[in-house]
């Protein structure tokens, strides 16, 4: 059995699609939707912030808050998303 692995850019998606739903978004909860380990979310998370897709605020708790840039990528890597699985190819 050939375990399928998600690209980097689908775990970004998870990630941007996670905090989308909740609007403020804490750690914890992007974990659990995104399906990823404590650490490797921070990796990623740090990256996404790096480029703009992602803001955090740090009050009492951090959150998260997609930025328009990080709306025009998931809408972008979606409607790429539907183009490739029109040809049977998945991301």
């Amino acid at each position: 059995m050939v375990k399928d692995y998600r690209s980097k850019a689908k775990i970004f998606a998870d990630i941007l699609e996670s905090i989308t739903q909740q609007v403020h978004a804490r750690p914890t909860k992007i974990m659990v939707d995104a399906n990823l380990s404590y650490d490797r979310l921070n990796k990623y998370l740090e990256l996404l912030i790096e480029k703009g897709l992602v803001a955090k605020s740090t009050n009492s708790e951090t959150l998260y808050t997609i930025t328009e840039k990080g709306t025009a990528f998931l809408d972008e890597y979606k409607r790429f998303e539907k183009f490739a699985a029109a040809f049977g190819l998945r991301l």
